[in-house]
């Protein structure tokens, strides 16, 4: 199940990916000859009108290949809807689609998070659920009973209530609650849970308006960015340790342990992904597309790379990711498998 899951995740962040260069080609009349998913041997699909659909045997990564877009192909150069026929703005367009989707699927992801499945309102000392069988089911404690405090200490937000039960001895523990305007007194003793001490509870959720959610959408994006952001500055200036990085083998694992925890955590992920898979492909690295964007900004001045020199570019950069790539593996297997 965390395979299938982890799939799911990967194939709706790189679809959404290569749809954004699928439509802003379309709209700028470029021909798309195949859209991809995955790559290697194909498995099935289907000829569209102008545009041939595949699914591939290995389901990490996708393409689309449009009409002249390898720089050294003069034959294609001709046709009206050639990639290379287009003004540098309308390929930039093109390119840059792709990671632009990866932020809008993430802001998506979150307005769905905040809007419709809603979030823990951490903020308030107010238990959502009891937990059947825990200590506080059998004590007596109740759904919607708002915790005012615990061994005469106040509580005022979740994270109180949680860090109390958490530093406690174990011992009986005295919860101050108000229940339809009734204040109560429940006696609960704490059980040791998998990481802390705990009593079965969980605090409630909340779902924001339809405009709430789309602010905190793009907050959450901007966030999730500017960390991922720091993340990589971090690796680059060895502040962070390569060993940390991880590939589809770690994805994977960390999909099945979200799984198991509840779809926010999934949706939440999947956002993460799709913001890491945003910014690592406009870096200026060969064959990703943060290097097409150079080497267009370079003809938009008037100084345009010569193709036969932009495809070896493109050609060993491809090779130092896909080395990259297997030296990651390698690691998660040793990591997570072995």
């Amino acid at each position: 199940m965390p395979i299938l899951i982890a799939l799911l995740v990967f194939s709706a962040v790189i679809l959404v990916h290569e749809l954004g260069h699928f439509l802003v080609a379309r709209w700028v009349g470029i021909k798309v000859e195949e859209f991809s998913m995955g790559f290697g041997p194909r498995l099935t699909g289907f000829q569209g009108k102008a545009t041939k659909y595949s699914i591939r045997l290995i389901p990490m990564g996708g393409y689309v290949k449009m009409l002249g877009e390898d720089p050294e192909e003069e034959q294609n150069t001709v046709s009206e809807d050639s990639y290379q026929n287009k003004s540098p703005f309308q390929r930039m367009a093109v390119i840059a689609a792709g990671p632009v989707m990866n932020f809008v699927l993430a802001v998506v992801l979150f307005i769905v998070i905040f809007g419709a499945i809603g979030v823990h309102a951490l903020n308030l000392p107010q238990v959502g659920s009891v937990i059947p069988d825990s200590p506080a089911s059998e004590a007596g404690l109740e759904a919607g009973d708002e915790i005012k405090a615990i061994d005469s200490q106040p509580m005022e937000s979740w994270e109180d209530v949680q860090q109390h039960i958490r530093n406690s001895q174990g011992g009986p523990l005295r919860f101050t609650v108000i229940r339809q305007n009734q204040e109560l007194a429940i006696d609960i003793t704490p059980r040791v849970g998998e990481h802390n001490l705990e009593v079965g509870i969980s605090p409630p959720i909340q779902r924001l308006s339809i405009g709430a959610s789309i602010v905190e959408g793009f907050k959450e994006t901007y966030t999730l960015t500017k960390a991922v952001l720091q993340s990589l500055v971090g690796i680059i200036t060895r502040q962070i340790p390569t060993e940390d990085l991880t590939g589809p083998i770690g994805i994977v694992h960390f999909v099945g342990e979200a799984a198991r925890t509840g779809m926010v955590n999934v949706l939440y992920l999947t956002a993460l992904i799709s913001v890491n898979l945003g910014l690592f492909n406009l870096l200026p690295i060969p064959a990703l597309d943060g290097s097409k964007l150079v080497f267009l900004g370079f003809e938009l001045v008037g100084k345009p790379v010569d193709p036969h020199k932009e495809s070896i570019i493109t050609l060993v950069g491809f090779v130092l990711l896909i080395s990259l790539m297997l030296v990651i593996m390698y690691r998660d297997i040793v990591r997570f498998i072995l």
